[in-house]
């Protein structure tokens, strides 16, 4: 069976690179691609969320990389029933001193959720939402810092297949979920999809206040971290990040260790650290090979249980250049984690800092 979903994965692979060479028509100054965004999450199957796009460059001038603008649509469709549909819109205004992204969309997503005991007895659950946000980037000055505020409502239903961990059992049924984000943010590297040198830093605090009408009262935290350097003949990058929750949230919102071969929310508590490190190393013009690692680990003092898990995984990947695509790269990884072999297909940089 891994022999055969390792098969799929790179003939679907295959199809990504042919079609960075193929699938990209100009359109009025812009770039119409329709390419398949392959979903290889093993916390909620394989899949595809796939749809039409238009994607132009961005203002020249400032620090920082160069951010393509974009706007387009698409549908989820995974293996473990999991559906969804989403439209998107990401500008500049003011030669790229604002930037602004609305988002809609709704999904039923099926996971696997273990609680914060130590047993890992895993019990399915599905989340159905629907809702939207909207955010606005300020550009502070011609320097790499910015601000960004950003409001988002959404209507969530939990529904668990067998009888629901105790922690989880006030969260099961509806919820409406409302709040407003203040985030900083400094950003000096070379490129978005494939930096090469440069930093990426930010820190991000999250409220849903009940005067909004959310069914709860909580906040969130989170710290983030990512480096690039020359080693060698190849590039070094190291990311680190710290997620802190606050309050009383729903499961389902508190933070969760997330790198290549560690499963979504398995790893979950009220605070959570990671750091993961990546070499990459150009073999041809083209093609990349990289190797990476990274480790984590979640604390959870919450409705009566405390509880500390920590967990690794390691892999290796490649990486195709599809210049035509802004610079974008195609990549497939195996991580090596606490669940077996975990294989993922990449479109652009694996750590979205």
């Amino acid at each position: 069976m891994t022999f055969i979903r390792c098969s799929r994965l790179a003939v679907l692979f295959a199809v990504l690179i042919a079609s960075s060479s193929t699938a990209a028509a100009d359109v009025g100054g812009s770039k119409f691609v329709f390419v398949p965004y392959p979903i290889t999450n093993p916390a909620i199957g394989n899949g595809l969320l796939t749809g039409p796009v238009w994607m132009r460059s961005g203002p020249a001038g400032g620090a920082g990389p160069s951010k393509p603008q974009a706007f387009g649509a698409g549908a989820l469709w995974t293996d473990g029933g999991s559906r969804g549909v989403v439209a998107f819109d990401h500008r500049a205004w003011r030669g790229g001193l604002w930037r602004t992204t609305a988002l809609v969309g709704r999904a039923d997503i099926h996971f696997g959720y273990p609680g914060f005991s130590s047993d890992d007895d895993s019990r399915g659950f599905a989340i159905s939402g629907e809702g939207g946000s909207i955010s606005a980037e300020r550009s502070l000055g011609k320097g790499p810092n910015s601000l960004t505020f950003r409001a988002f409502s959404a209507q969530t239903t939990v529904a668990f297949d067998a009888t629901a961990p105790e922690q989880a059992l006030p969260d099961v049924g509806s919820a409406t979920l409302r709040g407003v984000a203040l985030g900083w943010a400094r950003d000096t590297r070379d490129e978005i999809f494939t930096p090469s040198h440069g930093q990426a830093a930010s820190a991000v605090m999250t409220a849903y206040p009940e005067a909004m009408g959310t069914s709860f009262n909580a906040q969130a935290l989170s710290l983030k971290w990512a480096g690039y350097r020359h080693l060698g003949k190849g590039v070094l990058g190291l990311r680190a990040k710290l997620d802190m929750s606050f309050g009383d949230p729903p499961f389902y919102l508190r933070p969760f260790v997330a790198f290549r071969g560690i499963s979504a929310l398995r790893y979950a508590g009220e605070r959570v650290t990671s750091i993961e490190a990546e070499y990459r190393r150009p073999v041809c013009p083209n093609w990349d090979v990289l190797a990476f690692a990274g480790t984590g680990s979640a604390h959870a003092d919450f409705r009566g249980i405390s509880t500390g898990k920590s967990v690794s995984a390691a892999g290796v990947g490649i990486r195709f250049k599809a210049v035509k695509l802004f610079g974008l790269t195609l990549g497939l990884d195996f991580a090596q984690g606490p669940d077996g072999l975990v294989s993922y297909i990449q479109i652009g940089n694996a750590w979205t800092n």
